[in-house]
């Protein structure tokens, strides 16, 4: 007769450790994948920041390039428009707000 010699239970122990091992760090690297994700885009100089649809087509976006903020401004009917956003904590509101009318404006012409 003669012995099996199939795999032992050691053998099977490994494979066990093996994928618990994989579906701990597919566990970790989904729970922490946008700190993994911002240190492989720190060296990006252009970051999207924010991104508004203001209807008809149009859209706004916050763009930091080199520690600065930019108002962008597209639609499908109008050209683009990009201004500096002032730092300034005080008329912030007040100048995004302006940039605004300024756009509306001169979509109704």
């Amino acid at each position: 007769m003669q012995e099996f010699t199939g795999p032992s239970l050691s053998n099977y122990l490994l494979v066990l450790g093996f994928l618990s091992a994989m579906f701990i760090g597919f566990y970790y690297l989904k729970k922490n994948k946008h700190i993994i994700s911002q240190k492989l885009n720190s060296k990006k100089r252009m970051k999207v920041s924010d991104v508004t649809i203001l209807g008809q087509g149009d859209r706004a976006l916050i763009l930091n390039l080199d520690d600065k903020e930019y108002l962008f401004i597209s639609g499908k009917n109008s050209g683009a428009l990009l201004t500096e956003i002032k730092t300034n904590s005080k008329n912030k509101s007040t100048t995004l707000e302006k940039v605004f009318e300024k756009r509306l404006m001169n979509e109704k012409v």
